[in-house]
């Protein structure tokens, strides 16, 4: 029977995601005779404060615990109280995270799981990058392994640079890295155990594309709909509800221009992996000073206009790709595809992908991409990794100290106690 699969992205832009507000449309892109998935994996960016992102731990918990609640209440309306959803596992790399919940049936069919990271921000940091766990799941009357690969990623920003963009999916490709027994240092929790088996996973070091595994990517790809900044009339045209493709103001316009599907096009980026049809607005970047005045407003109300922010133009930053199956292979079913509502704490608009996935191993093909990646893996990628997670560690700490209420109370009580040592020291020395 197959499996039922569930992609979700969501930029939380350094908020705590809100369950009231997402876990009521969480599974909208469910065809509607589907119960709760039997796997949903979470790409979440921008998961918290760079600080919190970047020291991890405990200062995430929060924030991870509020997805949890949304995927559980969601699942509870979904199956109005007769399907639950696990905690698989969470991983995250600076402000990029990916969490993977299951069925109980599906979870114990899970013999092993791989991590991996790649930071592609200032000095190889994790202000951008990518995360991924690679799950091998028991076939059925089998000893194969059905293998599943999540990846979340986030690229660089800006209209103008999208050759960046192409050069850190180059740059994930080369240095994410999977391991078994990962001590990086970064967040990484599993929650459900593993069950004994006889199936040992995949030798250390493996890269993102690997012979016999499904590769799924989802994402703040940061992908634009222009190569320029908008200026400072260009508010005037961004498309709003519409029901005729043929008016200006129809969204289908500005899809022409999507930066994404012209580099995929020129094998520039993203190489090998396929997008469902969109047929849902740009995903970002909404005004998010008037979502939280409008976001008491019935849903209809809200739809009525989009309330876009004047100085980006509108893009569909927000993606789920995947890599389709060989040929004469077990099939993988793309079934829907949309965005969520508005949320009151992002200007980014979720995105969610269904997918049918048959329950069979994929056979190794020697001229598949999986078997012939487009960049081969950096032989100096763990060096690469350790030198900017210290960095990552310094920075955190300097921005905890500089931007958050405890870290200034610190410094206050720091500079307290420095002077009225020199003060002491002065006084017992004129005496």
């Amino acid at each position: 029977m197959p499996i039922q699969s569930y992609l979700l992205t969501f930029n939380c832009a350094r908020n705590l995601v809100s369950p009231d507000t997402l876990a009521p449309s969480l599974f909208d892109a469910l065809p509607n005779a589907a119960s709760v998935p039997d796997v949903v994996a979470i790409s979440l960016q921008e998961v918290a404060p760079i600080a919190y992102s970047f020291l991890g731990g405990s200062y995430l918990k929060p924030y991870f615990d509020r997805v949890s609640t949304t995927v559980h209440l969601a699942a509870h309306l979904r199956s109005h109280g007769s399907e639950r959803l696990e905690h698989i596992a969470t991983r995250s790399l600076g402000m990029t995270a990916l969490m993977i919940f299951a069925r109980p049936r599906f979870a114990e069919r899970i013999r092993w799981i791989q991590a991996a990271g790649a930071g592609v921000g200032f000095w190889n940091m994790g202000n951008k990058g990518a995360v991924a766990l690679r799950l091998g799941v028991s076939c059925p009357d089998s000893d194969d392994t059905l293998n599943l690969s999540f990846t979340a990623a986030h690229l660089a920003p800006m209209e103008w640079d999208c050759e960046g963009r192409n050069k850190d999916w180059e740059n994930i490709v080369r240095n994410m890295v999977f391991l078994n027994n990962d001590t990086s240092g970064y967040t990484s929790s599993e929650e459900v155990p593993l069950l004994a088996s006889a199936l040992d996973p995949p030798a250390d070091n493996n890269g993102l594309f690997f012979p016999g595994s499904h590769l799924f990517l989802a994402g703040d790809l940061n992908y634009r709909t222009y190569d320029t900044p908008p200026g400072p009339e260009a508010y005037e045209s961004y498309p709003q509800p519409v029901a005729s493709e043929s008016s200006a103001a129809h969204f289908s316009h500005l899809l022409k221009k999507d930066q994404l599907t012209r580099e995929r096009e020129a094998n520039r980026t993203l190489h090998g992996l396929q997008e469902v049809p969109i047929d849902f607005p740009p995903t970002y970047k909404y005004s998010m000073r008037r979502q939280h005045r409008e976001h008491k407003r019935s849903s209809s109300d809200v739809q009525e206009k989009y309330e876009w922010a004047k100085h980006r133009y509108p893009s569909w930053c927000d993606r789920i790709l995947y890599l389709p199956a060989p040929p004469s292979s077990p099939r993988l079913e793309p079934q829907l595809y949309t965005a969520l509502p508005v949320q009151p704490t992002s200007d980014h608009r979720p995105v969610v992908l269904s997918l049918r996935v048959d329950d069979r191993p994929l056979p190794q093909d020697a001229e598949d991409i999986r078997s012939r990646p487009p960049f081969p893996i950096n032989p100096d990628w763990r060096a690469r990794r350790d030198a900017a997670r210290r960095w990552e560690v310094i920075v955190g700490i300097l921005s905890y100290l500089a931007l958050t209420k405890k870290g200034n109370a610190i410094i206050v009580a720091v500079g307290g106690m420095t002077f009225a040592g020199w003060y002491l020291a002065a006084w017992l020395s004129r005496g």
